[in-house]
């Protein structure tokens, strides 16, 4: 099983932050995806411009990105840069291979007289377009409706 991230489209009004650090599931949820954590890693960069708030800190404190092992909440003031990085990462991977090969993170080696590799990652195109597109409609929708949306770190 490979880690995920979930992001989650939930009503303002349901304190889904409480919800689930008491472990419970919420049937208020309006939709979610799980996005796989080496493709968040490897836009996780750009992901860093996004306005957030980090529930566990303050629900008014502005920061920026994802909190990568823990919960992040976007709001309406996050809709606009978020939906601009990721549309420019769906722009970018139109133009790739249907097999989308892709540098991970550097490993060390366990092989005598090797320092390490990077890590190649594949993907399929298709699948990786399907799951931004969603996730840019989840963001549409955090724009215009009353709705938060929550990352959950691995």
């Amino acid at each position: 099983m490979s880690i995920e991230h979930e992001f989650c489209l939930v009503p303002k009004t349901v304190n889904y932050f409480e919800r689930i650090m008491s472990g419970e599931k919420d049937s208020n949820t309006i939709d979610s995806i799980t996005i796989p954590d080496d493709l968040i890693q490897y836009i996780r960069d750009s992901l860093n411009w996004i306005p957030s708030k980090n529930p566990a800190k303050s629900m008014t404190r502005e920061e920026k990105g994802i909190n990568y092992h823990g919960i992040t909440l976007f709001d309406q003031t996050s809709a606009a840069v978020m939906k601009n990085v990721l549309a420019a990462w769906h722009n970018l991977f139109t133009n790739s291979p249907e097999k989308l090969e892709l540098t991970g993170e550097f490993v060390l080696s366990s092989k005598k007289n090797t320092l390490g590799e990077y890590e190649g990652l594949i993907f399929n195109r298709n699948d990786v377009l399907a799951l931004l597109e969603r996730l840019i409609s989840m963001i549409d929708r955090l724009k215009e409706e009353n709705l938060f949306l929550y990352h959950l770190g691995i």
